[in-house]
């Protein structure tokens, strides 16, 4: 069996503690998601599952400063992310989108090293720090061996790891991740999984979007169920996966079994075809 990634040499920068209150999102004329109000505290993983157009995505854009709220607060440590600069805020987080891809043909490293960019000024050359963050990330991605490849060259689950020792590097304190193992195969999902679920043990607060319910059974904490505009259920994945309420939210009756190596983490499959 492939054993997990287990980073020896992790950021030993501080998690952030994120508060939304009553927030509103979405764009001018169209509110998506309303009276949203939850914690993420350091060295937590929380999963944000639902349906296709729930609105997750959008709640990860304001988060990260791409969206304005509509209204309620965002709170980093208790600072109100709209008073933030742009540099305190990079300080902050780190925002890995869906689907990204490589458009340029960086090497590795140059991807990785850009992390570093919030605390770097332009024409200022990088700094034994900025190399050592680099380097610890590369390694703790286990991506050694690879600082001289194009980014180009790399199959979509090299590239994530890519993307997720640049946020190693950017030593950011919160992670906001976009269906992170999207398309990716077994090994990867498996691989880049485990590489965020050591982040958050290391003390980094991480929001994630996931698709697969059976990841998020197997790698959140808690678990925040979106629906309808609303966090329908929250708390730990026992207690969100639920049949009933998986069968009113995705519109058919998922199948909740123990997982065969410890029966106290949820698998959740399809039910047989008719």
């Amino acid at each position: 069996m492939m054993k997990p990634v287990r980073p020896s040499v992790v950021s030993q920068t501080p998690g952030a503690r994120l508060e939304l209150e009553n927030l509103k999102v979405g764009f001018k004329r169209q509110m998506i998601l309303s009276n949203i109000s939850l914690t993420v505290k350091p060295g937590e993983l929380l999963a944000l599952a639902g349906p296709n157009g729930g609105g997750k995505t959008t709640l990860l854009k304001t988060i990260g400063g791409i969206l304005k709220p509509l209204a309620g607060r965002i709170l980093l440590d208790g600072k109100d992310i709209q008073r933030m600069g742009k540099k305190e805020k990079g300080g902050y987080i780190s925002f890995l989108f869906q689907g990204a891809t490589p458009d340029w043909p960086f090497t590795v490293q140059e991807v990785v090293s850009q992390g570093r960019s919030p605390y770097r000024t332009i024409f200022v050359a990088e700094t034994a720090l900025d190399r050592d963050a680099t380097d610890r990330a590369l390694m703790t991605a286990g991506l050694s061996g690879f600082e001289d490849r194009r980014v180009t060259e790399l199959s979509g689950g090299e590239f994530q790891r890519v993307l997720i020792a640049r946020a190693m590097a950017q030593e950011a304190r919160l992670l906001l991740l976009d269906e992170p193992a999207n398309n990716l195969d077994p090994k990867y999902q498996y691989m880049v999984m485990n590489l965020i679920r050591s982040m958050t043990k290391s003390g980094l607060a991480a929001l994630v979007s996931l698709h697969d319910l059976s990841l998020a059974s197997l790698y959140a904490d808690r678990i925040a169920l979106v629906h309808k505009g609303q966090i329908l259920a929250l708390g730990k994945p026992d207690t969100v996966l639920q049949e009933g309420i998986l069968a009113d939210v995705f519109g058919i009756p998922l199948v909740i079994s123990p997982h065969a190596q410890d029966p106290r983490i949820q698998a959740i499959t399809f039910p047989l075809p008719e």
